[in-house]
């Protein structure tokens, strides 16, 4: 068994196939191929399924993979403790965000990293909170930024970015546009206009409504906060929205819902134990202040 057999199945896993493998780690497609199946051999187990379109991996591999991950993260650490010591970070270093965010700490704090330790190989991927959070469990990035409506996720490291109340956004014409305050059981029965499952705003509405007979799934179920105001000031809908999330938003009206214990909460989450690159990323990016 030899280090560049276990890249270049990481390579095939992250990327999805042989093709796209060997052109990331910069050997020809039969390299990579013969390497990993000398490897399976080795180990007397198919690693993937290649009777796909696309190459997944086995059960077998599955299970393997997060020991290969660890095994090439432990090997990563010997370079990155002596570039340490040299005052550098060297490896790479990935991170995860929730699509649409905008704050600019984050990127400053990446920019930072990036210009201070040059052979640092930053990697960004945007997704779901919950797609993100189980991307850090099984070792696949190590820093994200995610939302949760009431508990941070369990067994990683987190700490609070934004912490917010939840608001209902309707148009001017709205019969709810002069409210104070709406109660979370008046929103049973509205077509309500939601972000999907998988994202802290949508946590924090399926959290007011959990339990309330007559509540059932929203009217209008959007991809980015942008469309939630696009429909909700043509008066399509209610939405249900933190209060950071439509602080800019034009022609809609904004009414806090009366629920002080579910919040939508954004905040920075990582491994149990952080590499020193993520270590470094967390202290540019000072959540808790």
């Amino acid at each position: 068994m030899e280090l560049h057999q276990l890249r270049y199945v990481l390579a095939v896993v992250e990327t999805g196939s042989f093709t796209a493998a060997a052109e990331r780690v910069r050997v020809s497609q039969s390299g990579v191929s013969t390497q990993v199946q000398k490897l399976e051999r080795e180990l007397g187990i198919a690693l993937f399924d290649r009777s796909s379109r696309r190459v997944a991996l086995t059960q077998e591999g599955e299970r393997l993979m997060p020991a290969i991950r660890a095994a090439l993260e432990a090997f990563g650490e010997i370079g990155a403790t002596a570039a340490d010591l040299r005052g550098l970070l060297l490896g790479s270093l990935r991170v995860g965000t929730v699509f649409g965010l905008t704050w600019p700490r984050f990127y400053d704090a990446l920019a930072e990293i990036s210009s201070a330790h040059p052979g640092l190989e930053l990697r960004l991927r945007e997704d779901t909170s919950a797609q993100l959070i189980g991307a850090i469990r099984r070792g696949e990035i190590d820093l994200a930024l995610v939302a949760w409506a009431e508990h941070p996720p369990e067994g990683l490291g987190s700490a609070v970015v934004f912490d917010d109340p939840m608001v209902a956004v309707v148009a001017p014409s709205h019969p709810w546009a002069a409210r104070r305050r709406i109660r979370p059981d008046e929103l049973v029965g509205m077509d309500l206009i939601a972000l999907p499952e998988g994202t802290g705003d949508r946590a924090a509405l399926d959290a007011l409504l959990s339990g309330r007979p007559g509540a059932g799934a929203p009217h209008w179920e959007v991809s980015t906060p942008s469309a939630v105001e696009k429909l909700a000031v043509r008066g399509l809908g209610v939405g249900v929205v933190s209060a950071a999330t439509c602080r800019r938003w034009e022609g809609i009206r904004a009414i806090p819902i009366d629920a002080p214990d579910v919040r939508s909460r954004l905040g920075v989450v990582w491994r149990a134990t952080p590499t020193r690159a993520a270590r470094a990323l967390l202290e540019l990016l000072h959540p808790d202040e």
